[in-house]
């Protein structure tokens, strides 16, 4: 199999076939693709939202898997695999940075596991996110997009992914670039939270929200539409990107449009131009993208020309970098 998160065909016939019927009354939601936090009941109305996370960033991920089903995140528990030949003081810079994360976003670490094993060969880090939610009446769902709603991106596309790919590459990039240049393609660490936009989402009525992250906005658009039955029409051009992302993306053949993009929340709304204007106000960019439609199309214009999403590709961090650009990123434009 491909590195990165698994293709949603596996998912469905090999993930969720196999658990599927592993409910009880304080779990009674069913796993689906897109549902990336689930829910589960303490008393008759609060309940307590779950979500986990392994990849690029994974604390941030999971706080905003709960953000998005209209949760509020309060602390996390890590597991830590680690090679034989791992130094203690790097140990410590993985707790350290996690500390971080969980500093800036309020979370407190609940707990976890941190063993050394003979069979990986690098660090793997396992984060499980847990959230509160008071009642039902702000409950999100990924795949309650209605027919005939604008289609709303908050931030840019990218914010995730291109903070991993300057960390990697930094001295390559510099001698392309300057450090200005790349102070503003990473943007600030905070930037990769939806929490604000989440809370003021959903006080405005809101109704499906969904973070973008592994696969990136491609990814996201197709996952949020097939689990709601609906089509999608969507302009390229109105989709958020930084210039400076663009140009160290193409430095690897990367596609922007499918790079991990924590940072960036989708969401449908009757009146997207309206949430636009009050996300605004509190400093938040948002830009509709484009609208669901009847039927099962999911069409992305750019310009005159017209194409359709399939399933989600590997996130282009996963990908071969040089030399390896399949057809689809060959025909795509980022202008």
């Amino acid at each position: 199999m491909k590195i990165g998160k698994i293709s949603n065909t596996i998912l469905k016939r090999t993930v969720l076939k196999t658990i599927s019927g592993l409910y009880n009354a304080y779990v009674p939601e069913k796993n689906k693709v897109g549902l990336d936090a689930n829910k589960i009941y303490i008393g008759k109305q609060d309940f307590v939202l779950m979500a986990t996370d392994c990849g690029i960033e994974p604390v941030y991920t999971v706080a905003n898997n709960i953000c998005a089903r209209g949760g509020r995140p309060v602390c996390i528990q890590c597991s830590i695999v680690l090679p034989q030949n791992f130094r203690e003081i790097r140990l410590r810079e993985i707790m350290e940075e996690l500390s971080k994360d969980c500093r800036s976003l309020g979370l407190a670490i609940a707990g976890g596991h941190t063993q050394v094993s003979d069979v990986v060969l690098k660090p793997i880090i396992s984060v499980t996110g847990i959230g509160i939610m008071e009642d039902d009446k702000h409950r999100m769902q990924s795949n309650k997009a209605l027919v005939h709603e604008d289609i709303v991106l908050t931030k840019w596309i990218g914010i995730g992914g291109i903070r991993n790919i300057i960390e990697q590459n930094k001295e390559q990039i510099l001698s392309r670039y300057n450090i200005d240049f790349i102070d503003k393609a990473m943007g600030n660490k905070e930037d990769m939270s939806v929490w604000i936009e989440a809370e003021i989402a959903k006080k405005a009525g809101v109704h499906c929200m969904h973070d973008v992250s592994q696969g990136g906005i491609f990814a996201a658009l197709w996952d949020m539409a097939q689990a709601s039955g609906v089509g999608i029409d969507v302009d390229l051009r109105k989709i958020p990107v930084k210039q400076e992302i663009i140009e160290i993306c193409e430095m690897y053949d990367i596609n922007p449009y499918q790079l991990q993009s924590a940072g960036c929340l989708l969401m449908t709304f009757a009146d997207g131009y309206g949430i636009v204007k009050t996300l605004a106000k509190q400093g938040i960019k948002a830009s509709v993208i484009g609208r669901t439609i009847s039927g099962n199309d999911k069409i992305i214009h750019n310009l005159d020309e017209v194409r359709y999403l399939d399933l989600p590709k590997q996130d282009s961090l996963y990908a071969d970098w040089k030399g390896n650009v399949d057809d689809e990123r060959k025909n795509i434009k980022f202008t």
